[in-house]
């Protein structure tokens, strides 16, 4: 129902985009000075074109958490333009990570021990300017869960004018490390660490096996079912002798979770700079994240707004998809009627002159604002 629904909707196109490179640490690839990775991205263009130009359009990037991949991003693809936004879709982008579904498929043999979330979130910024660029008065956001709530606010700062808007679904910022340690690196607990191993078995004797642990022991046992039967489906690796594994190995798996530090320390003490609205959905029965993570993120984020879904816990996009997707769509078209008001884009190219006057106006106001006769002091800091 949900594929067939896609099809109707939207022209669907699977492309392969070289990473960035160099990766922020050496060993996240095996040979730092020659492998380069890969990113397996969908594109979803609308069918069907709206002729009303009045109408302003939006490009969407979503980014999945830990040990996840795109395919869990299909359900709002499918339905989000049955909320009835006051907007309509450009193009929607689904992103594997590169440890992640189908890129991890085509890095296999090139992924190191260390993967830097950051790069994840240089990865989404050069996805989106490989695709979002061309076409005028179209708003740019970016969605990211867990892993990828992180991301999303990371391209906030590393490319403040690339995103018009940030929504960040139960993001990863601030955790706990081991008692004792300085914060410089992740360090968990064995009994964490052995709890989360074995919701990541990625091989399986039988098609059987598979499917009664990723029903019932997995980290998807509680997933809405059409999104669970799609993640079944896109996750399976079938061996010629008839076993099993998933496109996710088990070790890079896990991790996703612990590399968070040091990239975390970078990403609180550049909060500040995020200049998009930033919105975050949180579930009202998460327990995944400590409290002080929502605090600082609401403290230090210059425009925020938070929102809740009251039965959600930390993967309600998959589990909640229905209510999630709602919220999206209601933080979209609010974002989209409030920038209509304000906007002054330019549906046109300038001529030479009108150029000019443009750089001649802006330039006496920018110059007016930092020349002053105020004696000269050190900045501060």
């Amino acid at each position: 129902m949900m594929e067939e629904y896609i099809i109707s909707q939207y022209k669907k196109e699977t492309k392969v985009l070289e990473a960035v490179h160099p990766r922020n640490f050496d060993d996240s690839t095996l040979v730092p000075d020659k492998d380069v990775l890969s990113i397996v991205y969908d594109i979803y263009t609308p069918v069907k074109k709206s002729e009303n130009n009045l109408v302003p359009k939006v490009n969407i990037l979503f980014l999945h958490g830990s040990g996840m991949s795109r395919c869990i991003w299909e359900y709002y693809v499918a339905y989000i333009m049955d909320k009835r936004p006051n907007w309509r879709i450009n193009k929607i982008v689904l992103m594997d990570q590169v440890s992640h579904g189908d890129s991890a498929v085509l890095n296999a043999e090139k992924l190191g021990v260390n993967f830097d979330w950051v790069d994840g979130a240089r990865d989404a910024c050069k996805l989106a300017q490989n695709e979002f660029f061309g076409e005028a008065s179209t708003y740019n956001v970016v969605i990211g869960h867990s892993m990828g709530g992180f991301q999303a606010l990371s391209c906030g700062v590393l490319m403040p004018s690339l995103f018009d808007l940030i929504i960040a679904i139960e993001p990863v910022v601030l955790m706990y490390v081991g008692k004792g340690t300085t914060g410089e690196y992740t360090i968990i607990s064995r009994k964490l660490h052995q709890a989360l191993l074995s919701k990541m078995k990625d091989r399986f004797q039988s098609e059987l096996e598979y499917q009664k642990y990723m029903r019932t022991s997995s980290f998807f046992a509680k997933v809405h079912p059409d999104i669970l039967q799609r993640i079944i489906d896109f996750e399976r690796l079938t061996l010629s002798n008839g076993e099993v594994r998933t496109k996710m190995d088990q070790r890079q798996n896990i991790l996703c979770y612990l590399t968070l530090f040091p990239s975390a320390k970078w990403l609180l003490g550049s909060l500040k700079f995020i200049r998009s609205p930033v919105v975050t959905i949180l579930g009202g029965i998460s327990k995944w994240t400590p409290k002080e993570n929502q605090q600082v993120l609401e403290r230090f984020i210059p425009d925020y707004t938070r929102d809740t879904v009251p039965e959600g816990d930390h993967l309600l996009n998959i589990e909640n998809p229905e209510e999630t997707l709602s919220k999206i769509v209601c933080h979209i078209s609010r974002f989209v009627s409030m920038k209509s008001r304000d906007t002054n884009c330019l549906e046109r190219d300038l001529t030479v002159n009108e150029r000019r006057n443009l750089f001649n106006a802006q330039f006496n106001r920018f110059q007016a604002q930092r020349v002053d006769d105020r004696p000269m002091e050190l900045a501060k800091f």
